[in-house]
């Protein structure tokens, strides 16, 4: 893609994994799939006109780690991830997992451990609580229960990546968010980077729409949410390919931008994960140029880019 420097519009992708399933086994993925630094630079080559990437944060893999149950070592994944990435001449972060509800000490090892063998460049943690009791397939693997917000330990370990400078990547379902905004105000400076939309879901009634809208409202309220506009096939299945969902779901993003407001707004890919399900890079920000087209340049600047670098720190 060749576009004149003035016409550029810069990307930072907030939200893309690597992995190697055969050669690095993580049960809690369930499939034997590559997807390694080279094949996501092919696939952001691919970026619509104006778009040009230029940073990004890769956020872990690890899922959960349920005691008892496949062990997946987190600062190894930092590790490997950090090696795929230095050669691709483009600053970038790490999201790395961490176990939070356990001892300070603990936490602290493991984020020391992470900063060492990143070199620096560590600047959040996801422990994914998505958590359901009446739906198992909205349990994410190795998510042991959903009660870890009401914990001490937890709300501490929340303070302590504040303490940090890291963000925390909150990735809950919409019945989660009430318990989760009561723990998150107990850690005011913490930036928070909410994944996936608040994890609308396709396929439930209307009431669980009401229930989304009324947790966006409320993690709103903090000052320090930051919105992730992906993964918007969980909200509804297909809105890429057939223009009735196309436009529900422009919608609902418009909607979720007018809450948050543009500048706690950012547009992230989730690749691979939407590359499966048939979604490929021109698409993808192919429409977010199309639903963001009547916003003024720095406002586009906000979704593409300056939104992250304000969730996450500098790259």
């Amino acid at each position: 893609m060749t576009t004149d420097a003035s016409e550029v519009l810069p990307l930072c992708d907030p939200h893309f994994h690597l992995w190697d399933v055969p050669n690095r086994p993580n049960p809690n993925l369930g499939n034997d799939s590559t997807y390694l630094a080279s094949d996501y630079r092919r696939d952001m080559d691919l970026l619509p006109a104006p778009l040009q990437r230029v940073s990004g944060l890769h956020v872990e893999t690890v899922v959960g780690q349920m005691p008892g149950g496949a062990v997946v070592d987190s600062v190894d994944e930092t590790r490997w991830v950090c090696q795929q990435l230095a050669p691709w001449d483009q600053p970038f972060g790490i999201v790395a997992y961490v176990h939070l509800s356990r001892d300070e000490s603990l936490i602290e090892r493991d984020i020391a451990q992470h900063r060492e063998v990143s070199e620096g460049r560590l600047r959040g943690v996801r422990m994914i609580l998505n958590h359901h009791p009446d739906q198992p397939e909205l349990t994410w693997p190795q998510v042991e229960h959903g009660a870890f917000f009401g914990q001490d330990p937890f709300r501490r370990s929340l303070a302590l990546l504040a303490e940090n400078d890291l963000a925390f990547d909150l990735s809950c379902h919409p019945h989660q968010v009430a318990d989760g905004v009561d723990a998150l105000r107990t850690a005011p400076d913490l930036r928070v980077a909410i994944n996936h939309l608040g994890f609308l879901h396709d396929g439930e009634d209307k009431a669980h729409e009401d229930l989304w809208r009324q947790s966006l409202h409320a993690l709103a309220s903090l000052p320090r949410t930051y919105m992730k506009l992906s993964m918007l096939w969980f909200g509804c299945n297909g809105y890429h390919s057939d223009p009735a969902k196309t436009s529900f779901m422009r919608d609902r993003v418009r909607e979720t931008i007018d809450i948050f407001g543009i500048e706690r707004c950012m547009f992230a890919s989730n690749y691979p994960v939407d590359r499966f399900r048939q979604i490929d890079i021109p698409t993808l920000y192919g429409q977010f140029l199309d639903w963001s087209a009547e916003y003024t340049r720095d406002e586009q600047m906000a979704l593409f880019h300056d939104t992250a670098l304000r969730a996450y720190g500098a790259l």
